[in-house]
């Protein structure tokens, strides 16, 4: 699928499927054909979307990501 049906397939803008493919972890699957037009395999795309699911902020525990932070960070004498 082209970026337009990307588009239309998954309710989202151009942009954030170029962002998506431009990420520096786990990138979304694309080539891109003869240095041109961006193509994304459908199954693949939705096997991607699915990796990635939305986790709301009440269920994600902020003040344990801080701690582990901290305890790295921690000085040992």
């Amino acid at each position: 699928m082209d970026l337009r049906t990307i588009e239309a397939y998954a309710c989202i803008s151009e942009r954030v499927v170029r962002e998506w493919i431009h990420l520096p972890t786990d990138p979304l699957p694309a080539v891109q054909v003869n240095g041109g037009k961006i193509l994304i395999n459908k199954t693949q795309f939705d096997r991607w979307l699915e990796s990635h699911p939305y986790l709301p902020l009440h269920g994600i525990d902020v003040e344990q990501i801080t701690n582990n932070v901290l305890k790295g960070l921690e000085v040992r004498v």
